[in-house]
C-alpha cells in the first residue's frame, strides 16, 4: 500500500515539474535559481503571452532552449537567470497595477 502511494506522489510531482516546465530527469542536477528561472519563463510564456514584446518572447525561448540542451544548460549564469526572474517580477507587478485600478473604478 505505502509503494503504490510513494509511486503516485512521484507521478504527480513529475506532472506538476512538466506543467512547469522543469525536465524531470535533470531536477537533482540543476541550480535552484536555474530552476525558478525556468519556471518563471515558462509561467510567462504560457500565461502571459500577450503582455510581452516580440524581444521578450525572444529572450524566453532562447533561455528554455538553452535549459533543454543539456550542454547549454550548465553554461546558463545566475545573470540570466535573475534576467528572467526580473522580467516576470515586472510583468507581476504590471498585472497587479492594472487590476487594481480596474477594481478602484468599478
Amino acid at each position: 500500500m505505502n509503494n503504490y502511494k510513494n509511486f503516485k506522489d512521484d507521478a504527480l510531482t513529475a506532472d506538476w515539474l512538466r506543467d512547469n516546465g522543469i525536465n524531470v530527469q535533470t531536477f537533482v542536477k540543476t541550480k535552484s535559481k536555474t530552476l525558478q528561472a525556468q519556471q518563471a519563463a515558462t509561467m510567462l510564456l504560457e500565461q502571459h503571452n500577450t503582455e510581452l514584446d516580440n524581444a521578450t518572447k525572444r529572450l524566453l525561448e532562447h533561455f528554455r532552449r538553452c535549459y533543454a540542451d543539456n550542454n547549454k544548460r550548465g553554461k546558463i549564469t545566475d545573470g540570466d537567470c535573475y534576467r528572467v526572474l526580473n522580467l516576470a517580477t515586472r510583468v507581476k507587478r504590471g498585472l497587479y497595477k492594472q487590476n487594481r485600478r480596474t477594481q478602484q473604478t468599478a
